[in-house]
């Protein structure tokens, strides 16, 4: 029997293109087909005009997908790192207006609360372009190669998407999405509030499940260990039948806080 794939939506994180889910599409078992969305203004789409806000980003990534899938099915997940973690759960409050299906589920990974800013403030975009990305290479997301070279195809972006994410606001402040939220942080994530990341819970009227896993912020982008973990959360997320694995490993698993959402 041929099993439909179910399409994760991938949105980048702040400087970020697509490009960074292309080893995921290797990676991701065959039940799950991973889509990087690109952003408007950079990769395949450099010569259009770069949104001005998480809610124009929202609304343009959106009819990507209706674009991709007309008649898309209700199984699909939404996946967003750190500011893609806004835009995620903006798409998601969003997807009746451009007639998609709820999500099956929306991944939120690296992020704050909408009621909680990141730990980053507005001073970042003060900061001199080294500055900056020496503040980012700490984080462990600075490709190699010679500084000015770096500085010329990355900063401009990255002061524009950190700009936005931290204007970006609710629309309304009681405001839920109807589809469950995995969300992620790493220990080591230092742009994560471990006392707030279960408030995340507050913004769903499903299951919002918090997972706790080792590494700093882009340790999900470092190797295939925790890719891995994150496939079997995802599964068990959606319900899949849960995959055997050796007790001896069990210990290397994300800890897991299930929240309840807000009852419908």
């Amino acid at each position: 029997m041929t099993v439909t794939p179910i399409p994760v939506f991938c949105l980048p994180y702040a400087g970020g293109t697509a490009r960074a889910y292309h080893r995921w599409r290797r990676q991701f078992p065959q039940e799950f087909e991973v889509v990087p969305l690109e952003i408007a203004g950079r990769g395949a789409r450099v010569t259009e005009p770069f949104p001005g806000s998480v809610h124009e980003l929202a609304e343009d990534l959106s009819m990507q997908i209706h674009r991709r899938q007309p008649r898309p099915t209700a199984g699909y997940v939404l996946f967003g790192h750190s500011m893609g973690a806004l835009i995620a759960f903006e798409m998601a409050l969003t997807h009746s207006a451009h007639a998609l299906p709820t999500p099956a589920l929306v991944v939120i990974s690296g992020r704050n609360p909408p009621y909680l800013s990141s730990r980053w403030g507005t001073e970042v975009l003060d900061l001199s372009d080294r500055e900056l990305l020496e503040l980012l290479r700490a984080l462990g997301r600075v490709p190699a190669g010679p500084l000015p070279s770096i500085a010329a195809r990355l900063v401009p972006r990255l002061r524009a998407d950190l700009r936005i994410a931290f204007e970006y606001r609710l629309k309304a402040p009681q405001v839920t999405v109807d589809a469950p939220l995995l969300v992620l942080r790493g220990h080591a994530d230092p742009l994560v509030d471990p006392e707030h990341v279960t408030g995340w819970a507050r913004y769903t009227r499903r299951q919002c499940t918090v997972r706790h896993h080792s590494g700093g912020h882009f340790a999900l982008f470092e190797g295939n260990s925790k890719l891995d973990y994150l496939i079997d959360d995802m599964r068990s997320a959606l319900g899949f039948s849960p995959v055997a694995a050796d007790a001896s490993l069990l210990w290397l698993r994300y800890d897991m806080l299930p929240v309840a959402g807000n009852s419908d």
